[in-house]
């Protein structure tokens, strides 16, 4: 199982006025100029019933890749302890690669299955397309919740970009995003045990206390895009 770190900064300290990340905020964390773009979008009922049962169809592709993913995911938000998130999954029979989303004041599990579709240019495909490959890829574990997909929407598509850096040996990456007008800049970085995930998370919060731009709320990206979405139908 990894733990990914998630903290985030002040986006009217940290965008330049093209609504870039800062060059001061690269150079704080090692990372270069040139960034890495990302485009990102769901798949759900009209009424967003899977995301409302928290499981998202998410199809992502990156510009340095030759394929798209196409991510089955289900959360289960951790009330007690990660341990407890993970037998309700498998009580429930869900199965997949395990992580926990270490935000500063929310804890979620995710267990996640990953397909990759080749694919040249970097766009995503519409409706039908998408709809096409996210029923003829899923995990059977997901099958129950592509039942009545065909009336179905589009949540998206959003764009994100991605810098790489570093602070005390961890790689960070930094991403600005925009959703409904509103900018987010997420900082995270993936670790292996939860005594690390902590460390690191107070390191990361230090140091943006220390550069005057540590946002000390939590901001749950796909939350933000299936409340604000534009959708296609």
């Amino acid at each position: 199982m990894k733990y990914e770190v998630k903290v985030f900064a002040v986006v009217q300290e940290v965008l330049n006025k093209k609504g870039h990340i800062k060059s001061s905020l690269l150079k704080a964390f090692n990372a270069k100029k040139g960034d890495e773009d990302f485009l990102v979008q769901f798949i759900d009922h009209d009424s967003k019933r899977n995301y409302h049962n928290k499981v998202t169809m998410r199809i992502h592709k990156s510009e340095d890749d030759e394929f798209m993913e196409i991510q089955y995911k289900k959360r289960y938000p951790v009330l007690t302890t990660i341990d407890d998130a993970i037998q309700q999954a498998e009580e429930e029979g869900i199965d997949g690669e395990l992580e926990v989303e270490y935000g500063v004041n929310k804890k979620t599990l995710s267990v996640t299955h990953v397909v990759e579709i080749p694919v040249n240019a970097h766009i995503l495909p519409a409706l039908d397309k998408s709809h096409h490959h996210v029923t003829s890829e899923a995990p059977e574990i997901f099958e129950p919740f592509l039942t009545e997909l065909d009336e179905s929407t589009l949540v998206g598509p959003y764009e994100f970009e991605r810098h790489t850096g570093k602070l005390n040996g961890y790689k960070i990456k930094l991403e600005r995003w925009l959703i409904a007008d509103e900018g987010i800049v997420e900082l995270s970085s993936k670790v292996k045990t939860e005594e690390e995930a902590q460390e690191l998370q107070q390191q990361l919060i230090n140091y943006l206390k220390e550069l005057n731009v540590y946002e000390a709320t939590d901001q749950l990206k796909t939350e933000l895009i299936f409340e604000n979405n534009v959708s296609s139908s």
